[in-house]
């Protein structure tokens, strides 16, 4: 079937890109940029011309061409880790921090479910069980005794925030975990009410911390956890202690990992070395290292044009590089910009495969 007549065509499209895998030209998957508001494609030709000499003015009776580049361009506005691997040129890492230990204690039932205003006290908030309607800080009995374990788990980790732990529930048995790493922990406080309730003591137990020693000075942030193999520090700390200063001498920034020391802090000798210990919350976390790899795969425009015939562009071996600026701060989206150099796979294989997508007849 031939192309209609006039096919107008205003571009929309999803775009994707498979990674080759190291020493291959073979992608594993194709992954889906996000949002592209820009894509554009250019040809520039380098030709050898002939021109004839026979009268007064030269006349080109021939030409050559001799080299054909083609490339491409895009704007993507979908900063995920992925893409920001591609512009850095670098990979997306996991990383699996372990943590220190959170303290922790149980909460059992055994023999029958809880009576009626039998109750359990966490950091000082009590909370009732009932066999009606709950309201307020009140949890409804289960039929079971592993029913009502799992109720009260979830109504702990509904109400973490005020209660300033988490809960697990197994069985007939909940564990219930201080939301503070390290031994700040250990001070949670856990009673009962009720024959058929027991609770593992008084108060959470088995916090701990990790110890390093920082040079410090005042009027300056320190970042806590650094290492050859973790230059950016640790995340989510609690329970941070400086030995030999007073608290109000510092500020705990505890979901960065970073400490401020007062400019007033009379405790605090500048380039004196101190021994600090926190806790750490066990956490995994994505992390983008820059690394100038040359990126190489398989680039796809899947159309879905607002007008006009929807044409599928492959190139089936493409270079992406950085280009221009990433605004980290500003008034607009962010978007990231990367330059494509189409290259040729193979003998076999065209550098650039466009199908037009027609209707089943």
């Amino acid at each position: 079937m031939a192309d209609q007549e006039n096919n107008y065509v205003v571009g929309r499209g999803r775009l994707f890109f498979g990674q080759f895998r190291k020493g291959t030209r073979k992608a594993l998957g194709q992954a889906y940029f996000g949002n592209t508001p820009e894509l554009s494609t250019s040809q520039d030709e380098e030709t050898l011309d002939h021109y004839s000499s026979e009268a007064g003015v030269r006349v080109k009776d021939a030409s050559v061409t001799l080299q054909n580049d083609a490339s491409a361009s895009f704007q993507c506005d979908n900063i995920s880790n992925r893409n920001l691997a591609l512009w850095f040129r670098g990979e997306v890492v996991r990383r699996i921090e372990a943590g220190s230990m959170s303290a922790s204690g149980t909460i059992t039932f055994s023999v029958a479910p809880p009576a009626d205003g039998d109750s359990v006290t966490i950091n000082g908030i009590e909370i009732e069980f009932t066999s009606g309607v709950a309201a307020g800080m009140q949890v409804k009995v289960g039929g079971t005794l592993a029913a009502t374990a799992t109720a009260l788990a979830n109504f702990i980790n509904d109400n973490t925030a005020a209660l300033k732990v988490t809960a697990v529930a197994n069985a007939a048995i909940v564990t219930v975990t201080s939301a503070s790493p390290g031994t700040g922990g250990n001070d949670d406080t856990l009673a009962k009410s009720g024959a058929n309730i027991a609770v593992s003591g008084a108060a959470l137990a088995g916090g701990t911390d990790v110890t390093e020693n920082l040079a410090l000075a005042r009027g300056l942030w320190f970042q806590l956890g650094v290492d050859a193999t973790t230059p950016q520090g640790v995340r989510n700390v609690g329970s941070v202690v400086i030995a030999g200063v007073d608290e109000d001498s510092y500020i705990v920034e505890a979901d960065t990992g970073r400490i401020f020391v007062n400019e007033d802090a009379a405790d605090v000798a500048d380039g004196g070395i101190y021994e600090i210990t926190y806790g750490v919350a066990a956490a995994v976390e994505d992390i983008v290292i820059a690394k100038g790899e040359t990126i190489e795969g398989e680039l796809l425009f899947l159309a879905n044009n607002a007008a006009g015939e929807n044409k599928d562009y492959l190139w089936p071996y493409v270079k992406l590089t950085p280009d221009g600026d990433f605004s980290l701060k500003g008034d607009d989206w962010q978007n990231m910009t990367f330059n494509v150099e189409i290259l040729k796979r193979d003998a076999v294989t065209e550098r650039q495969i466009i199908t037009t997508r027609r209707r089943a007849a």
